[in-house]
């Protein structure tokens, strides 16, 4: 090396540029296919879903399926989903409050709700979880040695109420998600030569288009001229990934900064033609911390439950996603408005793989390393049940879930599921959440 090994680090690692995992024994980062750290994203999206439309088509097997329309969508990644069906969310059966409180305190605690004063869309009252969130307790146990212990982000998670929280670090402490990528990005990627680096700072960069790249440029050249071609490859590709979303980062930092009140309004991270953007921002940001193992566990909000969310960035005007949930079935207009919505979902879960899957990682991908728990709070919004729950898995956990299959269970409580997370994790739990719902992980599974 002809630069000092200190000096990138000082520049590099512990900065902006954040270097991906590479196998290089000359910084301290030697990786092999099978040390890569295993890593957890939980991807919530709310109110519901068609379960017929949903699960895979009739006539499907464990190894044989096709998958729904309404999930047709993940078809390239197929052999990467663990489909469950029949998990029913028990925990979220008991406690104060309606059935969309219920199920976000629940969700990913397996705990039942406490008692509270918030009240929810039906006019019940109830309290926030009863207790820490599955993340969480990887957090606790697994003591992670990153910058962050988990990344918390959000798009457009409005209130403070129990309806509009799924992680928690114990009985009644919500962890509120982050909704402006700006921000996301100056937390997770905000230091510059070892100097802290705010939100202010990170916005006046993107304004005038300077990437954190071009403050560690001439080391960045050098270290890439010392790298095997597959660490190579993987730099650029995380350098162009950077330049990409610090481009569509600046776009939104603009608006905001430039907008005059008689002109365009403002970029607004709680808008809802910014829904989609926002997004994809908060994709790209969870999976470039990945990358960089600046955090390994981490959470993508896709709104609240109950929200007044309107997709009208695809022209869906004149009812939000709440309303259309709740439609009777049959009523064909918004019913297909509704499916339009959860089609779309299932494309930005799309979008998550296959920027999992573009980053190498020793002979596999980083998707192969991780494990991604789609989840929900209620499993059909006209009928707010709790009954055949739509959650999938996906990713190979660094080899330790077998992919490509439809599991299948009849009324199995969810919290099997959530102590499925923490064994495919690593850890050796035998029960979590309430233990009257949990007395081992999912049969079939592992």
């Amino acid at each position: 090396m002809t630069f000092s090994r200190r000096r990138f680090l000082k520049l590099a690692a512990g900065s902006s540029l954040a270097l991906p995992l590479l196998q290089m024994p000359m910084l301290g980062r030697a990786q092999t296919s099978e040390s890569f750290p295993t890593r957890l994203i939980v991807f919530y999206q709310p109110n519901g879903t068609k379960r017929e439309l949903w699960q895979p088509r009739e006539g499907s097997t464990e190894t044989n399926f096709e998958l729904g329309p309404i999930m047709a969508p993940l078809e390239a990644h197929k052999s990467a989903l663990v489909i469950l069906d029949g998990l029913d969310m028990t925990a979220a059966r008991h406690g104060p409050g309606g059935p969309h409180q219920r199920g976000m305190a629940s969700v990913l605690t397996g705990a039942v709700i406490t008692e509270g004063d918030f009240v929810g869309g039906d006019g019940r009252r109830a309290g926030w979880g009863g207790g820490l969130s599955v993340d969480q307790h990887l957090v606790n146990r697994l003591q992670p040695p990153t910058a962050l212990g988990s990344l918390e982000l959000g798009v457009r998670v409005k209130e403070a109420i129990p309806r509009s929280r799924i992680i928690y670090r114990g009985v009644e402490q919500p962890v509120a998600p982050e909704n402006d990528p700006v921000a996301a990005y100056a937390r997770t990627f905000g230091n510059i030569s070892g100097e802290p680096m705010d939100e202010a700072a990170v916005q006046r960069l993107l304004l005038r288009r300077k990437s954190v790249l071009d403050f560690v440029h001439a080391d960045f050249a050098k270290l890439s001229t010392n790298l095997a071609s597959e660490d190579r490859r993987k730099l650029e590709h995380h350098a162009d990934s950077l330049r990409d979303l610090e481009r569509r980062l600046g776009v939104i930092a603009e608006r905001s900064e430039n907008c005059l009140p008689s002109g365009p309004m403002p970029m607004d991270v709680m808008g809802e033609a910014e829904f989609r953007g926002l997004l994809r921002a908060q994709i790209d940001i969870m999976v470039n911390a990945m990358a960089c193992d600046v955090t390994r566990i981490g959470s993508i909000q896709c709104s609240s439950a109950v929200n007044a969310l309107r997709f009208t960035f695809m022209g869906l005007n004149d009812h939000e996603g709440h309303s259309l949930s709740h439609s009777g079935d049959s009523n064909m207009s918004l019913q297909g408005q509704w499916e339009q919505m959860l089609v779309w979902y299932s494309e930005q879960m799309n979008y998550l793989l296959d920027k999992l899957a573009s980053i190498p990682e020793g002979s596999g991908t980083m998707l192969d390393n991780t494990l991604v728990l789609a989840v929900n709070e209620i499993s059909r919004g006209n009928t707010h049940s709790h009954s055949g729950m739509p959650f999938f898995l996906a990713g190979g956990a660094s080899g330790r879930l077998r992919t490509g299959r439809f599991l299948q269970y009849e009324g199995v409580p969810h919290n099997h599921m959530l102590l499925s997370v923490l064994h495919l994790m690593g850890l050796d739990d035998t029960s979590f959440g309430n233990p009257e719902f949990c007395d081992g992980p999912l049969v079939g599974l592992a």
